[in-house]
């Protein structure tokens, strides 16, 4: 295989006077390799290197214009905007669709329609019609359907001066303005010296109308005799009409990649281009003539994983000797960049990164990012100031925030963790210098479109890359952030110098734009080792050896439709670039590279989860039933071992001697009935999920909130009278501050908002439909008052050579010969739990001590203790125990029941517990692992059980 750039530097290194040619690629690293390539062919008679540039590089150069960045182009299109519509929105509502509104203009110039035409007043629809002669039957035909939306019979359907738009008037509004804004917009960037690629592109192209090409392009290349065009595919307008303008001067050549039968296929979007450019611009040179093209290899790889995409590599380069120049790895999606530099075997030394490393995936950027997330999240209350808690987690996770803060920040983020806060205060940053200067409010008034609010921003942001520069500077391997951490810096004080009056929101937006495009390149040789690119930077370059990565549908080609002011039909009628477009450009790409390779791997991610297809890309489809290739199918499958961990536990005395010295609870005995394991790590070696933070509240909090307020309207009264339930339930706004404590407590929070709010009425109504019941209760026995012995009560009890605990949440008396053991419960409460009898007490029990742990009934274990609690309570020993469960489920239709222990189920369960606790002081007996998979998928401990 011969590259083309290597054919091409070898017929005009033949030249003699190489040095008066021009030569002009699409990007810069086919101008690196065209270097290489001309430097071998001249290597025993030396010669000054001929001019080299980009296409884009050509139109600036010859134009004189300067490039100038997006932000600055939005500020100066919103300047001219704001001078021809009174009404203008604020740059801050501006910014969305004026960016729309700059690919319009880039667009519109490129292709060199008739902005005039184009942007027409639809309002004067009568002006219209005598002025369509200039305009092709296609043009007019788009503009008549296009008015047919704001016309009927010659009248306006609209009013274009309304005060309160709807979507056609504001479109309307806007589209009769585009004209004077696209001319006055051009004319403050001409008065600059200042231009966005189409203005450079069209500027050259009607200049080139009413001058010579020779005259004018000799005024900047004096010393240049032809312009070699090489390795070009999609040409605008403007291109096509200075290639034309040059090639009839004669002094243009063109070299076209354009070999093999499948990019040649008229059937293949590949050719859409490239067919009428050769018919154009004929060749300078037949090319592939020698060797021709070989017989490629097609290998496709399924793996179910993103990552698992670059783990592959080194199995596939294995394949290869002499990995270098010769092979690229392609990535069509710029996230795999990292985990492929992390696979790329020890053994190849060399290695080049063309695309560079994208600001938007550096941890700079992101901590920066997350820093102004933060900000403009930020919580006000009685003069403190309160910090997310998502974004202060993101922070602390950080790699770089971790380097500055060190131990002192890794102790700080332990303890802001294991308080689980929903909103963390200022105070509990103090002591670490630079989370004294990050977590502190800058952006107390988020809708502030003050000047001086966007300088602070600014002197925050500036005083906090300093403070983070130190730390990335001292190490190494943070050489590339501290690159990332200066191109911040400067991206924040060019903004400083705009001076825009908008809300920090859009600064934000505003700083993204002018950064998140930026890159830094990594060190390395470019024209030496295994290359590591971009489908874009593969543009006229050749590999023998070709492994693209996520080669799915969506990714490659990728799946973009730009949003735009001009209708569909618009564009279409004046030839204006639609999807089509953008299809042929990725076919091109893709047959262009894979022409001349001989082996070629296709990666493919085969998920289907989220929104992963898992559909592989159309190329794949038509090499395999258009072009009938033989195409290699593999499927990467992981391989699965059997861990130790899953493994029974052992038991050890130490492991008995824990439990008799502790107490069980109802809640232990449920772990060891699904899944003694669990117990274990639980009860015998203490260990505890962590604690997160809770957006809202969940089942088990929903519960405790409502048992705290019944605490809180209970406690402290001996008695609890008919008047004083009465009174509760009159004073509204009581139980509701009792309640919204409450949450705030549970959650850590300082406000109860979202779906909070609703729950806050669900407790409510929980907690009034108690008191009414209690009320209910009392008028029944006809009392005024029932004793409350205590509200969430711990009693003790030993049992079997253990000691247990339980806290009952209320137990009270109606009568002197009674005791109610109250539970609260709001969650589902069957049958079998409380209505047991000598029938079916039996097999309650089985159930309970059984293997199915979905149909367990532990709220009936629950009972049994309580009561055997309530018994083994001296003062209770000779009264009648009723149980009585709130259900909450069910007591806004039915009254609370008091159910009596059975007495045949009290004896069956003391068995049964007693043979259970044997098991779990018998050494022989493991703590084993449950077999049900979904115990195991709502475990806390499956990450280090291993299941």
């Amino acid at each position: 295989m011969k590259p083309f750039l290597q054919q091409v530097a070898g017929h005009y290194a033949l030249t003699a006077d190489i040095q008066k040619l021009c030569f002009i690629f699409p990007n810069r690293r086919s101008l690196v390799f065209f270097t290489k390539y001309l430097a071998e062919c001249k290597r025993e008679t030396p010669v000054f290197l001929p001019e080299m540039l980009t296409v884009n590089d050509f139109f600036f150069r010859v134009t004189g214009m300067q490039s100038t960045d997006r932000v600055n182009l939005l500020l100066s299109l919103y300047d001219c905007y704001r001078k021809l519509y009174p009404r203008a929105e604020e740059l801050d509502e501006f910014i969305f669709w004026g960016d729309m509104l700059l690919s319009d203009f880039d667009d519109v110039d490129k292709y060199l329609v008739d902005a005039r035409a184009l942007f027409t007043n639809v309002s004067d629809f009568k002006n219209i019609k005598d002025n369509w002669s200039y305009l092709t039957d296609t043009q007019r035909k788009a503009i008549e359907e296009f008015l047919s939306h704001f016309h009927q019979e010659g009248k306006l359907l609209v009013n274009p001066d309304a005060d309160n738009p709807n979507a056609k008037e504001s479109f309307l509004q806007i589209w009769d303005i585009l004209y004077p804004l696209y001319t006055s917009f051009k004319q403050a960037l001409s008065e600059k010296g200042q231009a966005y690629e189409g203005h450079a592109y069209r500027d050259l192209a009607t200049r080139l109308d009413k001058g010579a090409a020779v005259d004018i392009l000799s005024e900047v290349f004096p010393y240049v005799e032809k312009y070699v065009f090489v390795g070009l595919n999609a040409l605008n307008e403007c291109e096509k009409k200075v290639l034309r303008k040059m090639r009839d001067a004669g002094i243009a050549e063109f070299c076209w990649d354009y070999s093999s039968k499948m990019i040649r296929d008229r059937g293949n979007k590949s050719s859409f281009f490239m067919d009428t450019n050769v018919r154009d611009f004929p060749q300078a040179a037949e090319w592939d003539t020698d060797e021709g093209l070989p017989d490629t290899e097609f290998n496709v790889l399924s793996v179910s994983s993103a990552v698992g995409q670059a783990k592959q590599l080194p199995a596939i380069l294995g394949k290869y000797t002499n990995v270098g120049i010769n092979t690229a790895v392609i990535l069509p999606d710029e996230n795999m960049l990292v985990p492929v530099i992390n696979s790329i075997p020890e053994d190849i030394r060399d290695v080049n990164v063309t695309m560079g490393y994208p600001m938007s995936g550096s941890e700079f950027y992101s901590l920066l990012n997350e820093i102004a997330t933060m900000q403009l999240h930020l919580r006000c209350k009685d003069d403190n100031w309160y910090f997310y808690h998502k974004q202060v987690r993101s922070i602390f996770s950080n790699s770089v925030f971790r380097l500055a803060t060190g131990e002192a920040g890794s102790a700080l983020a332990a303890r802001i963790k294991s308080s689980a806060k929903y909103y963390i205060p200022q105070e509990d940053f103090a002591g670490i210098p630079v989370c004294e200067l990050i977590f502190r409010p800058i952006v107390k008034d988020a809708k502030s479109k003050d000047v001086a609010v966007i300088h602070e921003i600014e002197d925050y942001q500036s005083a906090v890359i300093k403070a983070l520069a130190p730390a990335l500077k001292d190490n190494p391997d943070m050489a590339m952030e501290l690159e990332f951490a200066r191109e911040y810096y400067l991206g924040v004080n060019r903004l400083r110098r705009m001076d825009i009056p908008v809300m920090p929101t859009t600064y934000f937006r505003l700083l993204t734009k002018l950064l998140g495009t930026l890159s830094v390149p990594f060190k390395g040789e470019p024209l030496k080792g295994l290359q590591i690119m971009g489908p874009l930077e593969t543009r006229a370059l050749d590999f023998n050896n070709l492994i693209i990565l996520s080669c799915n549908e969506g990714v490659f080609p990728h799946r973009s439709v730009s949003s735009s002011f001009i209708p569909p039909d618009l564009r279409r009628g004046f030839g204006l670039p639609t999807y089509e477009f953008q299809d042929a450009v990725w076919a091109y790409y893709f047959y262009r590279m894979i022409q001349r390779a001989q082996n070629v791997w296709m990666i493919c991610d085969s998920r289907t989860e989220n929104m992963k297809s898992g559909e592989e890309s159309r190329y794949i489809k038509q090499l395999e039933m258009d072009y009938k290739v033989r195409v290699k199918r593999y499927v990467a499958k992981a391989l699965i071992e059997t861990n130790d961990q899953n493994q029974d536990i052992e038991k050890t005395a130490e492991d008995i001697a824990v439990l008799k010295a502790g107490k069980l609870s109802s809640s232990a005995l449920q772990k060891y009935l699904s899944c003694p394991a669990k117990f274990y790590y639980a009860n015998v070696r203490h260990i505890k999920a962590e604690d997160d933070v809770s957006e809202s509240l969940d089942a088990s909090m929903l519960g405790t909130v409502f048992h705290n307020t019944m605490q809180t309207l209970y406690e402290g009264h001996a008695k609890i009278s008919y008047s004083y339930l009465d009174a509760c339930l009159k004073d509204a706004a009581r139980i509701k501050s009792i309640i919204r404590y409450q949450i705030k407590d549970q959650l850590h929070t300082i406000e109860v908002t979202g779906r909070n709010l609703i729950f806050e009425d669900i407790i409510f109504q929980y907690v009034t439909m108690t008191l009414k019941r209690d009320m209910e209760h009392l008028k029944q026995l006809g009392k005024d008052s029932f004793d409350l012995i205590g509200a969430e009560l711990d009693l003790p009890w030993e049992f079997h050579g253990f000691r247990f605990y339980g806290r009952i949440d209320r137990l009270d008396s109606f009568d002197q010969g009674t005791v109610r053991v109250v539970d609260y419960k709001t969650g589902k409460v069957e049958d079998q739990d409380v209505h047991i009898d000598d029938a079916n007490a039996n097999t309650v029990v089985t159930a309970l001590f059984g293997d199915d742990n979905s149909t367990r009934p532990t709220i009936a274990l629950q009972v049994f203790l309580y009561d055997m609690f309530v018994k083994a309570d001296e003062r209770f020993g000779d009264k009648t125990i009723y149980n009585s469960i709130y259900k909450a489920s069910k007591f806004f239709v039915e009254p609370v029941e008091d159910v009596v222990m059975n007495e045949e189920f009290s004896r069956l369960m003391q068995e049964r517990l007693a043979v259970m606790l044997d098991e779990i002081t018998d050494l022989n007996v493991k703590w084993k692992r449950t077999e049900d998979s979904g115990t195991c998928s709502l475990c806390d401990f499956k990450m280090i059980c291993g299941r």
